[in-house]
């Protein structure tokens, strides 16, 4: 239902102040935190249904609207009910049949039955239809009928290699005695900036720092395998909404990045928030558009059961990690301090963490 400015200001307001008392529960702050966003979007425009209005005037406390009885009172005004007319017994004069009419009524009649048959028939065979361009249209995306290697163009001058280790340290030096700054998997694609012999500098998204020649390779690897339960994608498979929200193509809901938080852009808490948030998700586009291979895990959301891919579990999105060159993005994005450990438990996860608005 469509709501007026007032009450739309009104709606925005309790909101807020109820989600800053502290004194809503964790299904309360979730569906106010919802309900926030799209009023945030929509405005007056906002549309809920009957059961998300009932929980918001339970919560809130909100007055019932009052009609507008002043147009109702003119209208009833200057109503003047019509003059009646005197009421006829309607008789119904028999219609005289005749001999064509006799001889074709068969027919009619059996074109009567051929059309009440027909026009379900042909709702039905083109029900079918969808149905069938929707199953091959989503198997024509399945990781079986796509590359499993996603190919970008490489710059001129520029000379990568990638690790053909399971787990190699990359280090500030050329020495095993050198700082280790992180850890690169195998299939990770690095930039080469110059060759000393046992060791290469190289930059990667830990930065630039040196690893053993012997464990870097000039030729791209073949196939990437993805994971037991994942998929592979393509760039132009996924959207970056923020730092820890993406949407993918096939997908029916937005996924939620788990592992780590991200800052807000849309309703942060303050100014350096959005700003760490804006950089945050400009770092995540920037390593989905320069990957090599993506792959995507999705993994169940720590809500209650059965209330997955509603509005009562992680407001209705799902749940999962991304991998680009086999790396998974959360670690790059805290290793560059855009993001926060953030871990969940089974069923329900702590409060978020909130270090930029200290």
């Amino acid at each position: 239902m469509p709501f007026s400015p007032e009450r739309t200001k009104e709606i925005q307001s309790r909101i807020d102040a109820r989600l800053q008392s502290g004194s809503a529960s964790e299904w309360e702050t979730s569906f106010l935190s919802n309900m926030a966003e799209r009023f945030q979007l929509y405005g007056t425009k906002t549309r809920l249904s009957k059961a998300q209005y009932a929980s918001l005037h339970k919560i809130l406390k909100l007055a019932r609207e009052q009609p507008d009885r002043t147009s109702s009172k003119k209208s009833n005004s200057s109503f003047t009910p019509a003059p009646t007319r005197s009421a006829r017994p309607y008789q119904a004069r028999p219609r005289p049949v005749s001999l064509p009419r006799a001889i074709t009524a068969p027919r009619r009649a059996v074109r009567r039955a051929q059309r009440k048959i027909m026009v379900p028939l042909i709702v039905i065979v083109a029900f079918i239809a969808v149905i069938g361009s929707l199953f091959d249209s989503s198997s024509s995306r399945s990781p079986s009928n796509r590359p499993n290697v996603v190919s970008t163009p490489q710059p001129a001058g520029v000379t990568y290699a990638y690790v053909t280790g399971t787990r190699v340290n990359q280090r500030s030096g050329p020495s095993t005695s050198s700082s280790v700054m992180g850890v690169l998997t195998q299939g990770t694609r690095v930039e080469q900036l110059r060759d000393d012999g046992r060791w290469t500098q190289i930059r990667s998204a830990l930065g630039t720092g040196w690893m053993s020649t012997s464990y870097l390779s000039g030729k791209s690897p073949a196939v990437v395998q993805p994971t037991p339960q994942g998929r592979s994608l393509r760039v132009s498979d996924v959207r970056v909404i923020d730092g820890d929200t993406v949407d993918i193509r096939g997908m029916t809901a937005n996924v939620r990045l788990v592992g780590f938080n991200a800052p807000e852009k849309w309703r942060p808490s303050c100014t350096a928030e959005r700003q760490v948030g804006e950089r945050a998700t400009a770092r995540l586009s920037q390593q989905v558009r320069g990957a090599t291979s993506i792959e995507f895990q999705r993994v169940p959301c720590s809500c209650q059961p059965g209330t997955e891919g509603t509005d009562r579990c992680n407001f209705g999105r799902f749940c999962g990690s991304l991998y680009v060159d086999g790396q998974d993005v959360g670690r790059i994005l805290i290793a560059e301090g855009l993001a926060e450990p953030f871990r969940c438990g089974r069923t329900s996860c702590p409060p978020r963490p909130q270090p930029w608005c200290r």
